[in-house]
């Protein structure tokens, strides 16, 4: 489960659902897959809730999560994996109450959330990968609340978990360190490509390069082509993933930016050309003196 007002950009995905019908109760099984036809997700549902084991894989096949629900609320053990297929860390839930958390690859924590009986009660923190405190809230009953105002309720009602010793304030992360961060974690990937390189490659070997939603290989040449005339220094396909047979797929590119004001509103104008063909989204959204471009293809 994601923090409240966590954004996500998801993977473009075909979608499956395969359906039992006894009596009364509704079983279904959704499955979702990658660009590569490896299974991504499997969420068993039982009258529209969640229910059972819900498994989540990383793009090269390993498990990534597991997390048991009953009716819709989390119960059981709950674990997370990285994509190396090391155990990051596990929590236990009972009937939705409990402390849900998750973990980045690194292996520091990446969010930790309290519920009760599956609503937002208590303290919910977030973290980047290097470790940065994002946000430290309190809420009661999914609302955002003060500390104060959640001691009065937790006094009246003893479900409610304790808070603990909080922080006097979170201190603001600006979105330069928070993109800084993000960009290092893509570039420590050992799977990780120049562009163009890696586009061309796929002659010699007679593999398929896939680039996000480009139809063609070509297309997708002639942009990084477009980047690299705009005056980019260098241009990354971070995190590339294969199928059995061995086609190879990227969902973003990262663009490595130089300190020419010019350059870098040239570079800005190609980007532009995705969002006006629904090919992808370009972040940070305005200049903040970032050294990469992340282009978001998926």
């Amino acid at each position: 489960m994601l923090l409240p007002g966590t954004r996500v950009k998801w993977a473009r995905i075909h979608v499956q659902w395969s359906k039992c019908k006894t009596s009364d109760v509704r079983t279904t099984i959704q499955k979702s897959w990658y660009r590569n036809g490896l299974l991504r997700e499997q969420m068993p549902l039982r009258n529209g809730h969640r229910h059972g084991v819900a498994r989540v894989w990383h793009k090269n096949g390993r498990l990534a999560s597991e997390e048991r629900y009953a009716d819709g609320l989390l119960h059981g053990v709950c674990r997370q994996w990285s994509e190396a297929g090391r155990l990051l860390g596990k929590y236990l839930m009972v009937q939705g109450t409990g402390v849900q958390r998750a973990w980045h690859d690194n292996g520091k924590p990446q969010m930790e959330l309290s519920t009760v009986r599956g609503e937002f009660c208590g303290r919910s923190r977030s973290w980047l990968s290097d470790g940065t405190l994002l946000s430290d809230d309190i809420y009661l009953r999914g609302k955002l609340v003060s500390a104060d105002e959640y001691r009065a309720a937790a006094a009246k009602d003893k479900s409610l978990p304790r808070l603990g010793r909080m922080a006097k304030a979170v201190k603001p992360v600006s979105e330069k360190h928070i993109h800084r961060v993000f960009v290092a974690g893509l570039l420590a990937k050992p799977n990780r490509f120049e562009s163009r390189s890696w586009l061309e490659s796929g002659r010699g070997d007679k593999k398929a390069r896939s680039l996000g939603r480009f139809k063609r290989e070509s297309d997708a040449a002639k942009f990084v082509a477009a980047l690299y005339d705009a005056g980019a220094t260098e241009v990354i396909a971070p995190d590339v993933y294969r199928s059995k047979k061995g086609d190879e797929f990227a969902d973003a590119l990262l663009v490595r930016v130089p300190k020419s004001p010019a350059k870098r509103k040239a570079i800005r104008t190609v980007c532009a050309q995705l969002q006006k063909r629904k090919l992808g989204a370009v972040q940070p959204d305005v200049d903040l003196g970032e050294t990469h471009l992340f282009l978001s293809l998926a």
